[in-house]
């Protein structure tokens, strides 16, 4: 599998939806043992919260993704600036 991305909408609620969402992917991550290269990043704009699943990521925690409606986009070309979460 590619890359995926998990996107928040801004509304009321966006940032409490998005601290939630982070718990429960360290939750989801630390249960699965911390598996090395499994990267997830960060970046807020164009509307809401962005949070990018790298290709070991999505293999690890794809049933998490899933749940929160993730969906496959092209490798983010600024890795370097966005916020790394895991």
């Amino acid at each position: 599998m590619g890359w995926h991305c998990v996107f928040i909408e801004k509304t009321r609620l966006a940032k409490v939806v998005s601290a939630t969402f982070r718990n429960m992917l360290m939750g989801a991550y630390q249960n699965k043992g911390e598996p090395p290269n499994c990267h997830v990043y960060f970046r807020q704009g164009g509307g809401g919260y962005y949070y990018y699943f790298s290709p070991a990521a999505v293999n690890v925690l794809g049933v998490f993704m899933k749940f929160w409606e993730g969906y496959e986009v092209s490798e983010p070309t600024n890795l370097g600036r966005l916020e790394v979460v895991i």
